[in-house]
């Protein structure tokens, strides 16, 4: 091994950086200790400093106060910090992983030290400039993610101080690779600043977010294998999570009180992925206005129809009182109804503390989730007749009908209509199968295909 390689392998990992509120031992060791104001600059000089070499960056446990969005001169939005190309997979880790809860800032534990917070306070407004800008973004690229830096992100939360702004939190688009782990983001950080814990209800109603207010808007297409994303939670957005991108795992992922939890393709991808699989594990969609909203699949200009998008063990939450306004909006719908594709399996809770329901519809009965194989895991997939009326069916559901005897299956959800294996009705009746064969019709009838 050469001496200058040698060195390198020997040197720090890490470029270490302090909040103005950090304990006293962290400061002593860290390489930048903020002011508590336009921490994001220095928090961009670390950034910088591990761009120069191979180090990641530390955030030891505190508040970040993020005051101001830059411009930064590569065609991309405004930014209050920004990952340069570095065309390495780069590391940005929080010491500890928020936990939020009862009393959790300030008032009742003033001394309270709960993991790494970027805090975007009113004054960044000023700067934000007419687009979206992001907290935090990579350095824009025309193929997006494929000639930047790859990025491993946990233990960072940010809190916005409202969201009647447009702004994303965390912006992928123009990153590779990614992984980003234990994250709270939230657009009521000012509620939360002064002392308003769930259901957020100490300064009056929560106020209706912009649209495009965003918590986390993942890659714009990938070429590298996997994009992972591990307990997250947006609270308070217009769009909690923009998903999308290639080869898409999200797993303990979840948004809440806003105006849509999760939007599907609702981005525009720089490098096609329009046909690749997003997968979601035991993720959440809770007290948001709108279910889900399956966006116009290629909005780049791109021919492809028919991403997926499977669901297993997904939870939502449907409760008009609840939500911001205090009314519900639109069941999961296709802006372009059949042209999306996948499985979805979930429960849904009507109230608090109430058994799962059974007969609430989930997609809007406009076409969309035609191309879907939905259930919901509270249904049974045998039983009596009163069972199977009792639950609100989706297009191609399966049921064995113990009181008929026979296998049926849904063919119009929004009329519950059920036949069996030959077509015919289960339970209304009609005129007896007519074909232009009298000898088939016959066979038909007695049973016989």
């Amino acid at each position: 091994m050469n001496e200058s390689l040698d060195q390198l392998v020997q040197g720090p990992v890490w470029v270490k950086v302090a909040a103005a509120d950090s304990p006293a031992a962290a400061k002593a060791v860290a390489d930048f200790v903020c002011s508590g104001e336009h921490d994001e600059e220095t928090i961009q000089r670390a950034i910088d400093l591990c761009a120069g070499g191979t180090r990641n960056l530390y955030l030891y446990d505190g508040i970040y106060n993020i005051d101001a969005f830059g411009e930064w001169g590569d065609g991309g939005p405004r930014a209050a910090v920004r990952i340069p190309s570095m065309r390495r997979h780069f590391a940005i880790e929080g010491q500890e992983f928020f936990q939020g809860g009862s009393g959790m800032i300030p008032e009742e534990r003033p001394t309270w030290r709960n993991g790494v917070i970027w805090y975007v306070r009113p004054k960044a407004w000023e700067t934000a400039g007419d687009g979206v800008p992001s907290v935090l973004r990579g350095a824009w690229s025309k193929v997006a993610s494929q000639n930047c830096s790859g990025l491993r992100l946990q233990n960072i939360s940010v809190f916005v101080c409202d969201a009647q702004h447009p702004i994303r939190c965390i912006d992928c688009r123009w990153t590779d690779a990614v992984e980003v782990r234990n994250m709270r983001l939230y657009g009521i950080g000012c509620r939360l600043m002064n002392g308003d814990v769930h259901p957020y209800k100490k300064f009056g109603p929560l106020q209706m977010p912009h649209i495009d207010s965003i918590g986390l808007t993942m890659t714009s297409g990938s070429n590298i294998p996997v994009s992972r994303f591990d307990n997250i939670l947006a609270i308070g957005f217009g769009q909690g999570i923009q998903a999308g991108g290639e080869h898409v795992i999200c797993n303990d992922c979840g948004a809440s009180k806003g105006l849509y939890g999760w939007t599907f393709g609702n981005y525009e991808y720089a490098c096609g992925a329009h046909n690749h699989p997003i997968l979601l594990l035991n993720c959440l969609d809770e007290q948001n206005v709108n279910l889900p909203l399956f966006a116009s699949v290629g909005n780049s200009g791109g021919s492809a129809r028919h991403q997926s998008v499977t669901m297993i063990g997904c939870n939502f939450e449907r409760m008009e009182y609840l939500v911001i306004g205090g009314k519900l909006g639109d069941g999961m719908r296709e802006v372009e109804p059949g042209t999306w594709r996948g499985r979805i399996e979930y429960s849904v809770m009507p109230r608090e503390g109430a058994p799962n329901a059974v007969e609430l519809p989930l997609w809007e009965p406009d076409g969309s989730g035609s191309g879907f194989e939905t259930r919901n895991l509270a249904h049974k997939r045998v039983g009596t007749t009163a069972e199977r009326l009792s639950y609100f069916p989706f297009l191609g559901q399966q049921f064995f009908d113990t009181d008929l005897g026979k296998l049926l299956i849904c063919t119009d959800s929004a009329k519950r209509l059920w036949v069996d294996t030959l077509g015919r009705p289960a339970d209304v009746s009609r005129a007896p199968f007519e074909t232009d064969n009298p000898k088939r019709t016959q066979d038909l009838e007695n049973g016989h295909s």
